[in-house]
């Protein structure tokens, strides 16, 4: 963490302090000017990367309480830079703060204007550590560190009177429910501690007045609550000239115990109250300051700087930490691996020691696979031609004529073509499929091709062998989910060819034979 300095502007002079870690030590004190002193020049360069930190307690500030409408967004910023730049000439140390929001149909927000109205004593300054690129973190003033300070001094009160002694004078700062409502520096001549202590008493009075008249205070509101941090040498002055009356109730509490209480571990024993209001600054600055982006550019390139590093570090912790995970998943998945493969060589050599106890066998093991399938494949079969042949028988028992020689059993994925006329024959293209195997998704067919002769009749009894036949095929026809695909008789009965066949009596001892094609579908 760079070093923190806090440079404390009055209207005399500029006192360098440097902060750490709870430790303020003055490093110079450095007059006012148009110009910043040379010294000044080479106090910023010894030490370019620390931050600082611009204490600003001079008379001349400002502070202006105004009602706005109820607006948001750009014409909530839009409206408030109008506001500012009609009350102020120079804008580059102005500051608006929020005070809430009245209550009403209206709902008109509370703002607090406040600015530096001679800004010309601090530009000079400002400009030489714009010009040596000083990481500037803003412009703050005593009035801002005041409710947060009253917190750390152990005061829970939301409305309070802060009331100070520092080099530049008397500083005495209102809060109203946590936010900084007014703040006025005044001066007390003389060293007498007693007359200091009876004038500081008699500002606080009057400024307890003057926020009754303008309406901050109410007049039948209570006692004020007023923190005095006074030197420790003055104490005992302090206690007799603030005495509690109904509109004010103080608090005292010495330098050396406020900061104490506030962690400040060691200062310039010479100092006043700055030392408290410096070690606040460096401690816990607040978000709200004067200086614009353009005073506070290196500061902001620092942040910009710092918070890149903070993301890429984090990026890589989490990118490192993602591949220890994967590393770990890795090792246990190669664990496992070869656990699997020395198991895997394990029941390899055992299968091994138990085959060569196998006796021996005629064929080889691919043999002895194959005819395993196979007989696997028969044993799912579930389709026979038991079924067939039995309708077969019964169509035979009232067909004393018909004598079947030739009965080819077959199972297809498609079913035969038809002939259109008795006599024809169109014999379908061959599918067959390997028997009890049924394709998945297609029906399949029962396809049965007979082939026989008829007794008692001559081969030139061309009417009585088709009568016959056709009879056998009408049997056939009325079976249960047959289809008769094609009937062949000894002789063509088409109309393309002519009657053919020897008439004679060397062929009347023929036997003549017929040949038939049915299938049936299966039920799936």
């Amino acid at each position: 963490m760079p070093a923190k300095r806090i440079l404390y502007f009055t209207t005399n002079q500029v006192v360098a302090f440097t902060w750490t870690a709870g430790t303020l030590v003055r490093d110079a004190v450095f007059p006012q000017g148009e110009e910043a002193p040379p010294e000044f020049t080479s106090y910023v360069s010894q030490s370019p990367q620390a931050l600082y930190f611009l204490l600003v307690d001079i008379v001349d500030e400002d502070f202006h309480q105004e009602l706005i409408p109820y607006v948001r967004g750009g014409d909530r910023r839009t409206l408030l830079h109008r506001k500012l730049a009609q009350r102020y000439r120079d804008l580059s140390l102005a500051m608006t703060l929020s005070l809430g929001y009245e209550t009403g149909p209206r709902r008109e927000e509370s703002i607090l204007f406040t600015s530096f109205t001679n800004t010309q004593q601090l530009q000079p300054w400002l400009l030489a550590l714009s010009r040596l690129e000083a990481r500037m973190a803003g412009v703050y003033s005593p009035p801002l560190l005041a409710p947060a300070l009253a917190k750390r001094l152990g005061f829970s009160q939301q409305r309070f009177l802060l009331v100070s002694r520092q080099q530049a004078g008397i500083r005495q700062t209102f809060v109203d429910k946590g936010q900084i409502r007014f703040s006025r520096l005044g001066q007390i001549e003389g060293d007498d501690p007693v007359l200091r202590a009876n004038m500081l008493a008699s500002e606080t009075s009057r400024l307890q007045q003057y926020l009754t008249n303008m309406r901050m205070l109410a007049r039948d509101g209570g006692a004020l609550e007023v923190i005095v941090l006074c030197p420790d040498d003055m104490l005992t002055q302090f206690q007799v000239a603030c005495v509690n009356t109904a509109q004010l109730h103080y608090n005292l509490l010495t330098v050396s115990d406020a900061s104490k209480r506030i962690g400040l571990k060691s200062a310039p024993a010479d100092a006043l109250t700055e030392n408290i209001f410096a070690h606040s600054l460096a401690s816990s600055p607040p978000s709200l300051q004067f200086a614009v982006d353009e005073h506070r550019r290196f500061f902001n390139l620092w942040r910009a700087r710092l918070a890149a590093f903070a993301t890429g570090g984090a990026i890589f912790l989490l990118c490192a930490l993602w591949t220890s995970v994967r590393l770990l998943e890795f090792n246990s998945v190669r664990t496992q691996a070869d656990g699997d493969q020395q198991r895997e060589r394990q029941l390899n050599e055992q299968y091994a020691r138990l085959q060569a106890q196998f006796p021996k066998t005629p064929t080889t093991t691919d043999n002895l696979k194959a005819l395993v399938k196979n007989y696997v494949t028969l044993q799912k079969q579930s389709t026979s031609p038991e079924k067939m042949f039995v309708d077969l028988s019964r169509t035979l028992v009232s067909s004393p004529q018909i004598e079947l020689e030739h009965i080819e059993w077959q199972l297809r994925s498609d079913a035969p073509r038809a002939g259109s006329k008795a006599g024809e024959v169109k014999p379908a293209a061959p599918a067959p499929v390997a028997s009890g195997e049924k394709s998945e998704g297609a029906p399949m067919y029962e396809v049965v091709q007979i082939s026989g002769r008829i007794n008692a009749a001559q081969s030139g009894d061309y009417k009585n062998i088709t009568q016959l036949v056709n009879k056998f095929a009408d049997a056939l026809r009325g079976l249960p989910g047959i289809v008769v695909d094609s009937v062949q008789l000894p002789f063509d009965l088409t109309a393309e060819k002519s009657l053919s066949g020897d008439i004679g009596a060397a062929r009347e001892t023929e036997i003549p034979r017929f040949t038939i094609v049915l299938s049936r579908r299966l039920e799936s």
